[in-house]
Parts: structure tokens; sequence; C-alpha cells
């Protein structure tokens, strides 16, 4: 290489800006964060279009209608509203500690696709910030009401799974009461449609008897019935003689 062209190299990078790398490296970030904003709007559009794994909260709005509220609320309703916003949480959490095992292997196996997995982690991760909020929510009113608030929002989950069990049990009765067009009488008795007549059968003693002894019983007076009514044998023809009559 000549002198003149070694010139002509080192006059063309000493025209190279000092602000270029400052340039390139402001653009790179700028194109990140506008990725990374677009991404995260779509993401939750995404996560606000999807169906939720349970049905709406509603204990939780009820809470924080009640203590967003302009006029001043009790204290103590707003402590019946966190027990019954924390119960729901308590119920939620115990049903999907329940499902998890089956839906896993669901998963694993390919037979629920991919939008129900993540429904299920999202509402898996929700629940655990809902239940972080109820503690950070009790502490604010009593220091120290935590160890006495979770075991009772265990009894009253299981008291209203136990109260939602039995009206179950009376809804299952009433529809079949309807089907079977059975009727309940003023003294609670069951009134059924062409119903026959069930005839109980006493024995000596009182007693009412057994199928066994009452069809016994029934072929025995057959029996006497038939011979009481046979008839008579009549014999025809001259009398004996009397040596034979001897």
């Amino acid at each position: 290489m000549s002198a003149f062209e070694e010139e002509d190299v080192i006059e063309q990078v000493s025209k190279i800006s000092v602000f270029t790398p400052l340039i390139y490296v402001t653009v790179l970030i700028t194109a990140l964060v506008l990725f990374s904003n677009f991404y995260r709007k779509r993401r939750f559009n995404e996560l606000y279009k999807r169906q939720p794994f349970f049905g709406d909260n509603l204990p939780k709005e009820l809470y924080f209608q009640l203590k967003n509220n302009n006029l001043k609320v009790n204290e103590k309703v707003l402590k019946a509203a966190l027990l019954r916003r924390g119960a729901e949480s308590i119920r939620r959490t115990i049903k999907l500690k329940e499902v998890t095992p089956f839906i896993t292997s669901l998963y694993q196996r390919g037979s629920i696709g991919d939008e129900l997995w993540e429904r299920f982690q999202t509402a898996t991760k929700l629940e655990e910030l809902e239940v972080q909020e109820i503690i950070r929510e009790t502490e604010q009113y009593k220091k120290g009401w935590v160890q006495k608030f979770v075991p009772l929002l265990q009894e009253i989950c299981f008291n209203e799974a136990l109260r939602r069990r039995y009206a179950a049990i009376e809804d299952r009765k009433l529809d079949l009461l309807d089907k079977w067009e059975i009727e309940v009488q003023d003294d609670g008795k069951l009134k059924i449609p062409n119903q026959p007549k069930i005839q109980i059968v006493q024995g000596p003693n009182g007693l009412p008897l057994t199928a066994a002894q009452v069809q016994a019983l029934a072929q025995a007076q057959a029996r006497t019935k038939a011979s009481s009514t046979s008839p008579s044998v009549t014999t025809f023809g001259p009398a004996p003689p009397e040596n034979l009559k001897k």
C-alpha cells in the first residue's frame, strides 16, 4: 500500500463522528422499548379477553364497595365483608388444589390445550396474590388477627359447602318428586299415585306375618276350601246282603 492510500484511509476514519455509537445505542434501546411496550399491550389484551377460570368474585367487589364508600362504614361491617372475601378465596384455592393433578395429567397427555393450561396457571397466581392481599388487609385492622382469621375462614368455607350441598339435595328431591308425580301431604307423608294397597296380615299373636308365612297360610286356606267344597261319593245299585253287613 502506498503512502497516498494510507493517508486516504486515515482521513476516512477520522471523518466518523464520536456521536455515531451513541446514536446507534439510542436507536437500539428505543426499538427495544417500543417492542416491549407493544408486546405488553398485546399480552394484556389477550389476558383481558381471555375467559377467567372462575366467575366474578362478588364478595371481593362488595368489600371494596364498602371500603371505598363515601359514607363511613362500621368497622364490624368491613370485617364481616373481609371474612366473606377470605372465605371465597379459600374456597377457590381448595378447588384449584383439587383439580391440579388432573389438569396437569391432561396437559401432559395433550388432552387440553395451552389456552386452558394458561388460564389455570393465571388463576393459581391470582389466588396466591389474593391471599397475600387479604392477610395485609387483616393486619391493618388488628395486629395478630391472622392467627385466628385463617381458621375462621376455613370454618366459614366448610359451613358454606355443607349448606350448598344440602340445598342441592333439596333441589334434587323436588325435581324427583315432580318427575315421579309424588305429592307431599301436610303430615309429611308421601302420596304416590296408582300405588297398590298393601294389606298387612297379622298372626294369632297380633304380630305381622312374613311373606313366607303369608304364602303358607294362603296355601293352607286354599286346601281347606277345596276339601270342604268337594262332592260326596254316592253309590248306585242294590243294597248289599245282610251277611256282608255283618
